[in-house]
């Protein structure tokens, strides 16, 4: 067997900002990118996934549901969609001048459009996960080998099918440890957090709810805008701890009710799962306010995560991931961990055997790791490690009952029909 493979990651994320693929090597135990690219998601895009999520959320994940019905234009969408990923695809081999018949596979991750994992779950309620992208589609386009639908076996052994980051951080931490950064953090802000800790021979990870999707969404319902940019809306408001104490409570709740952020892990969550609060909607209190107190929370919540830590708050933090950028959002997070943040009075206990005064805080750029291309990165590994037949999910990190090896391969010309992940909802009675 080869110890040498050239694979491409791709990544589409719940902010539906970008298609994201990056092209690595992976040599051993060396991982090393050759090339990334990204294209932006037409608006047409981004708005039909965000209806289907909202059209899903409505109807307990029946995607059979509503791709049969030919008012609702699904496959349309669909197509759309892969035709946009191939194009990104072909964009990268053109921009990287590397030898197309060298690369093995694609990692195609798709577009998650309804989570319902075990932790999430309602008693009696059957746990399913749906990716929408079809890897022969996309096979046909770029003329390559895909590897794709990579959650559903993790969900069909019993596990969470997520997060899928950890395995990756842990594969990257190999080189780190030779530059004694170790133990060592690697904490994702895209539109759901999550953090993997590397420590010893072994990797534990779990979402840690909400990041960038509050923000997002008081900007796009209120300013039409994407984000806070930089800050600027934030930068101007006042943390309001009533606010604070609300969304924590009663934002982040899983379908049977409970606190999905007073679970301890494996878990995983999904945007469908997030509230709207009544002092989050709430206009008379100022907008900046709000802006600024969702902020906080994202940074609250990450480092209120790190309870669940088996060795303690690590030296060594790497951020990744687009939530990062907003610096308010990053210092908030660095003083939660020095002690020079307010605090909600029920976790002041907690925030204590947290703090970290000496943690170092720095981007995964600074050691050589794309922060951009994180998560198309973890599809890339994940590809490889299929086409070796090596698991990507454990039992400590997911839940899942034994290591997984997780995606299906499809090549140019077959007849793969599959248009969706096979853990979509009613996946045990198509077993």
């Amino acid at each position: 067997m080869s110890s040498s493979y050239y694979c491409i990651g791709v990544m589409t994320g719940n902010s539906l900002d970008a298609v994201d693929a990056v092209l690595t090597h992976f040599e051993g135990d060396k991982i090393s990118d050759i090339c990334g690219h990204s294209r932006e998601i037409p608006s047409n895009i981004s708005f039909g996934f965000r209806r289907l999520k909202e059209m899903l959320a409505q109807n307990d994940g029946d995607i059979k549901n509503i791709a049969s019905n030919p008012k609702l234009h699904f496959k349309d969408l669909h197509d759309a969609y892969v035709r946009l990923v191939a194009q990104t695809v072909n964009e990268l081999i053109e921009k990287s001048n590397f030898e197309k018949n060298k690369i093995d596979a694609i990692g195609f991750h798709g577009q998650t459009c309804y989570h319902l994992p075990p932790s999430v779950a309602a008693t009696g309620k059957q746990p399913n996960t749906l990716q929408i992208g079809s890897g022969q589609m996309l096979s046909d386009l770029t003329h390559l080998p895909v590897a794709f639908d990579f959650r559903s076996d993790d969900l069909m052994n019993g596990g969470e099918a997520a997060p899928l980051a950890p395995v990756h951080n842990q594969h990257l931490a190999r080189d780190l440890k030779t530059k004694g950064i170790f133990p060592v953090a690697f904490c994702n802000g895209g539109n759901t957090g999550n953090i993997a800790i590397v420590y010893e021979n072994k990797v534990i990870g779990w979402d840690t709810g909400p990041f960038n999707h509050f923000v997002d969404y008081l900007m796009r319902s209120e300013k039409h805008e994407n984000c806070d940019w930089n800050g600027k809306y934030g930068k101007q408001g006042k943390i309001d701890l009533s606010l604070l104490n609300e969304l924590f409570n009663h934002a982040v709740q899983t379908q049977s009710g409970e606190n999905f952020l007073l679970k301890n892990p494996p878990k995983s969550s999904d945007p469908a799962w997030y509230k709207n609060t009544p002092k989050l909607i709430d206009t008379n209190i100022a907008f900046a306010d709000r802006v600024r107190t969702v902020e906080f929370f994202s940074a609250y919540i990450f480092a209120y995560a790190l309870r669940h830590s088996p060795i303690g708050t690590p030296s060594h933090f790497l951020i990744f991931g687009g939530g990062w950028n907003n610096p308010i959002i990053k210092n908030d997070f660095q003083n939660l961990l020095r002690g020079k943040a307010p605090i909600l009075p029920e976790h002041e206990k907690i925030f204590q055997k947290i703090k970290k005064t000496d943690a170092e805080i720095v981007w995964s750029d600074d050691y050589g790791y794309n922060g951009k291309y994180m998560e198309a990165r973890i599809f890339a590994d994940m590809t490889k490690c299929l086409l070796t037949q090596t698991p990507f999910t454990y039992p400590e990190i997911t839940g899942c009952k034994e290591p997984t090896v997780g995606g299906i391969l499809v090549y140019p010309g077959q007849k793969n029909t599959q248009l969706w992940s096979r853990a979509a909802k009613g996946w045990k009675s198509s077993l």
